[in-house]
């Protein structure tokens, strides 16, 4: 069964004003499609075909747990944002001010990791049982293949108008803090 371009979590306007309809559509409707019509060409009449996302991206060779990757991490994305925004809850509120005193001490972190980052890449929070990190990777680099819980991730754009500042703003406002906090709460919890 061949995989299927997942839904958007909110509507292509949601995210305005910090993420544009036009950069929705463009990341959604054609990068991703695009991930997920050459991620069907790999697997199309392998063992492959009828395996989850995950079970690519860690047990497949190069290419196909590349594209695999790729477009996992695209659907992470989506669910990483949220119209609401909002803020780390108790727990997760408590692991970053353990971490970096407050969250102003993880947004730094995460600019400068993203200013070393490759543009088109993903910079993630991650936790495993050490506590939490932050983690930049190229587009198919992939908490799950490092073997880390990913409780958010921020998209770096690519191209020569692009502004890391601007997306990293954008990506404070819409930051999907329920769904981090779920991620946090989630299997890999009881090793921490």
């Amino acid at each position: 069964m061949p995989f299927e371009l997942p839904a958007l979590p909110y509507d292509t306007k949601a995210l305005a004003p910090h993420l544009s309809r036009e950069t929705v559509i463009q990341r959604h409707s054609q990068t991703q499609r695009a991930c997920v019509a050459r991620l069907n060409q790999l697997v199309e009449d392998t063992p492959w075909a009828s395996a989850s996302l995950e079970a690519i991206l860690l047990g497949a060779e190069r290419e196909l747990a590349r594209q695999a990757a790729q477009a996992w991490a695209f659907t992470f994305h989506w669910h990483s944002l949220s119209p609401q925004g909002g803020a780390p809850d108790d727990a997760l509120g408590q692991a970053i001010a353990a971490r970096w005193g407050e969250p102003a001490g993880l947004r730094q972190a995460i600019a400068t990791v993203a200013s070393d980052a490759p543009p088109g890449g993903w910079v993630w929070l991650v936790c495993d049982a050490q506590g939490l990190a932050v983690m930049a990777g190229d587009v198919h680099d992939v908490p799950l293949s490092r073997g880390l819980t990913p409780l958010l991730v921020h998209h770096l754009a690519s191209g020569q108008d692009t502004d890391t500042t601007a997306g990293l703003d954008a990506f404070w406002a819409l930051a999907n803090w329920r769904f981090a906090a779920a991620n946090f709460a989630g299997p890999s919890a009881a090793a921490r």
